[in-house]
């Protein structure tokens, strides 16, 4: 009997971790498990649970991190795909009939936004890496006002 009882509680202090974790109350989960808020606040005061808790979070948090930093280097690809691409077009054009301020816009807008992301630390593979850049705009040699 004794095993069992540790079985259901067991049970419950894991469905309470991962309510916690989710960042319900202590109401909503103490309706859900159906058990009173006192003894919620008393496995919420042991160190196991605390821990359980705060790994579970840190954990949410490191896969959200995770998203994002894939996001970031997606759109540096995106962004530096572009920027090949405009420049390649810039060198085969012959400028008799393409409007170069367009072109020449368009990189600059590029390169602004890959400056600004670039500024960014970022990790790619297990390196750490930060870009800064100085004044230049890094493709033309043009100086970016003061």
């Amino acid at each position: 009997m004794k095993s069992e009882y540790n079985t259901k509680l067991d049970k419950n202090l894991e469905a309470f971790i991962q309510l916690r974790i989710e960042g319900k109350s202590f109401d909503e989960i103490a309706k859900e498990l159906k058990t009173t808020k006192q003894t919620l606040i008393d496995w919420n005061k042991k160190e196991l649970v605390k821990n359980g808790i705060a790994e579970g979070k840190a954990f949410k948090i490191n896969a959200i991190v995770k998203t994002y930093q894939f996001d970031l280097d997606s759109r540096i690809k995106t962004y530096l795909e572009l920027s090949q691409k405009i420049s390649g077009e810039l060198l085969n054009r012959d400028l008799s009939n393409v409007s170069t301020d367009v072109l020449l816009k368009m990189s600059i807008t590029n390169d602004t936004r890959l400056s600004e992301l670039l500024k960014k630390s970022i990790q790619i593979g297990e390196n750490p890496m930060c870009f800064n850049y100085d004044k230049n705009d890094g493709f033309f040699n043009l100086k970016f006002d003061e």
